[in-house]
């Protein structure tokens, strides 16, 4: 993703912390936008015949109930 961004490709929502170095040395900058009536899709993926822990379950079912 940050390599996409530094080849001007688009724009993103990420952690600031993951992009820290680039926003100090202005490589990347800060957009401000209320995004407070903001919507956005979660697409999650799993494969049908691979083990899953409990853990990863619990995780997916706790999403799908906050998303849902």
């Amino acid at each position: 993703m940050k390599a996409c961004m530094k080849m001007g490709v688009g724009i993103t929502l990420c952690p600031e912390i993951s992009i820290r170095n680039e926003l100090q040395t202005g490589e990347f900058a800060r957009l401000d936008w209320d995004l407070t009536d903001t919507e956005t899709s979660v697409l999650m993926i799993t494969h049908s015949q691979k083990w899953q822990s409990p853990l990863l379950e619990h995780f997916l079912y706790i999403s799908i109930e906050i998303i849902s």
